[in-house]
């Protein structure tokens, strides 16, 4: 098994669980308020600000120089590609960039961040790619699982999403970040599997969580 398998392996259940929750389900049936929609779009917006740096110490502790050039290619993805999903979705909803400057950041939100970027500073090329492994993969899981929804895909305002994270683009992203674990990680030691084992689980782990967060609009406070 590649080293991706055994790592989902260790989250497939936690991921299963993300169909159910009622956010995900909701936006694949076109029946979620679009005042969460609307807070989940600002949060992960914050979110993705930060999802972008990590991947951008990945090109500081790269040594060679096409490893750095994947690494920029993924934040180049990030905040070129995906977050130009956002900002469409940004302008029919009526966030402004001064509400996104001003956004008061989730506790849910604040801890995952926090965790992938503490992670990434600490660890390794691997360790980085693990640290964001998590939300790439299990968004195209979700994608591709509510575009089989009858009237996702043409949904007025959740079709655009659904689409986005089930396209061929995205999905060849995510399959960059995981042949990159799979070439990096291919002769760790069992201890190190354990350790990136672990990251993976608790990432997977704040991805349920932040999906709680946004159906909730629960700031933390």
């Amino acid at each position: 098994m590649k080293l991706t398998d055994r790592l989902y392996e260790e989250v497939k259940d936690i991921w299963k669980g993300y169909l159910t929750q009622t956010f995900v389900k909701e936006l694949g049936e076109g029946t979620l308020g679009e005042d969460r929609f609307r807070f989940y779009m600002v949060q992960d917006y914050c979110y993705l600000l930060q999802y972008a740096k990590v991947f951008a110490l990945g090109i500081v502790k790269a040594e060679e120089e096409p490893l750095m050039r994947r690494f920029a290619s993924m934040v180049h993805d990030t905040l070129d590609g995906e977050m130009d999903v956002h900002k469409i979705y940004m302008k029919r909803l009526g966030i402004t960039n001064e509400e996104i400057a001003s956004a008061k950041i989730a506790l849910a939100n604040q801890s995952y961040t926090s965790y992938m970027l503490d992670i990434a500073y600490k660890g390794d090329i691997l360790d980085v790619l693990v640290a964001v492994l998590s939300c790439a993969w299990s968004y195209q899981m979700i994608g591709e699982h509510l575009r089989t929804i009858p009237g996702a895909l043409e949904h007025p305002l959740y079709g655009e999403w659904v689409s986005g994270y089930s396209s061929e683009a995205y999905i060849q992203s995510v399959k960059d970040i995981m042949d990159a674990v799979d070439e990096i990680g291919a002769d760790i030691s069992p201890k190190k599997e354990v350790y990136i084992k672990e990251i993976m689980r608790k990432c997977s782990l704040y991805e349920r969580d932040f999906w709680e967060m946004a159906y909730h609009m629960d700031m933390g406070d």
